[in-house]
C-alpha cells in the first residue's frame, strides 16, 4: 500500500492515491479482525506453550484487552503506510509524539496493574490510529490527500 499511495501521488493522482488507502485500510482492519480471532481461539495454545502457571490468572484479562485493541493496531499500521507514501512525516512524527504523551501522562495517573498498562497501550494505538484516519478522511491540516477543492475550501 505504502509503495501504490507514493506512485499515485507522485504522479499527482491523489484520487488514485486515496483509493489505495481506503483499500489498505480495509484490508488493514480485516487483518486486524481476523488474527484477533486467531488470537481469541488460540489463547489456550499460547498460555500451554509460553505462560507458567502462577502467571495465567494475570494472562487473560490482559490477552482480551490485546485481543481487542487488534483490529485498532491494524488500523494504526495501515495509516502509518499511507502517511509514508505521501511523505508526511511531520505529521505522523507529531501524532505518534502526541498518542505517546498520552499514554506516558496515563501511566502515571493510573494503578499500577498490568491490566491498566494494557489499558494505556490500548489508548496509546487509538489515538495514533485515529490521528492516522482523520488526516486521510476528511483531511485535516495540510493534508496532502486533501482534493484541491477541500483546499480551497470549496
Amino acid at each position: 500500500g505504502q509503495s501504490l499511495v507514493a506512485y499515485f501521488f507522485g504522479a499527482g493522482r491523489i484520487r488514485d492515491a486515496r483509493k489505495v488507502g481506503e483499500i489498505v485500510c480495509f484490508w488493514g482492519l480485516g487483518s486486524g479482525v481476523a488474527l484477533a480471532g486467531i488470537m481469541w481461539i488460540g489463547a489456550g495454545l499460547v498460555i500451554d506453550l509460553l505462560v507458567p502457571p502462577s502467571a495465567v490468572s494475570l494472562f487473560h484479562s490482559a490477552w482480551l484487552i490485546v485481543v481487542v485493541v487488534q483490529p485498532v493496531n491494524a488500523l494504526a499500521f495501515s495509516t502509518d503506510g499511507i502517511h509514508w507514501g505521501t511523505g508526511d512525516y511531520r505529521y505522523l512524527r507529531n501524532a505518534v509524539l502526541l498518542a505517546t504523551c498520552i499514554g506516558a501522562l496515563g501511566l502515571f495517573l493510573v494503578p499500577h496493574s498490568l491490566n491498566w498498562v494494557w489499558m494505556m497501550t490500548a489508548i496509546w494505538i487509538g489515538v495514533r490510529a485515529t490521528m492516522g484516519m482523520v488526516r486521510i478522511w476528511p483531511g485535516i491540516g495540510k493534508s496532502p490527500l486533501r482534493f484541491e477543492s477541500q483546499k480551497r475550501g470549496l
